[in-house]
């Protein structure tokens, strides 16, 4: 069963996400910003982030280039979520996707599945 770490400073997400994995039969870990995350990951490596870009604390770009550059976290997939419509720069970070606010769950579901092993 996949593990799937969600970050979000917004708790209707977190909770929403939460639930909706939880139903698809995905396991869920959830952090209200970067540093929350990093614990998280120390805890259960996820197999799978889902991780807002603007958070306080340590924002999502920062978890994504320290997920980078640490062998242990390196090789797990990060998928951004955010409503700031720009483009991004993947040299000092890298991630497999960018999910605009507000989402489709059907959406995020199809990305989920795409990066992970498929739920038992």
């Amino acid at each position: 069963m996949s593990m799937i770490l969600v970050v979000d400073d917004e708790v209707s997400i977190i909770e929403v996400l939460h639930d909706v994995l939880l139903e698809e039969g995905y396991q869920v870990m959830t952090a209200n910003n970067g540093q929350e995350g990093l614990k998280c990951m120390e805890k259960a490596q996820p197999d799978l982030v889902l991780c807002d870009v603007m958070m306080p604390i340590l924002d999502g770009r920062e978890l994504c280039r320290r997920m980078t550059a640490n062998p242990r976290f390196s090789s797990i997939p990060l998928i951004f979520m955010t409503a700031v419509h720009k483009s991004f720069r993947q040299d000092d970070c890298k991630y497999v996707a960018v999910i605009a606010k507000p989402f489709d769950i059907d959406e995020v579901l199809d990305m989920v599945a795409q990066y992970t092993k498929a739920p038992l």
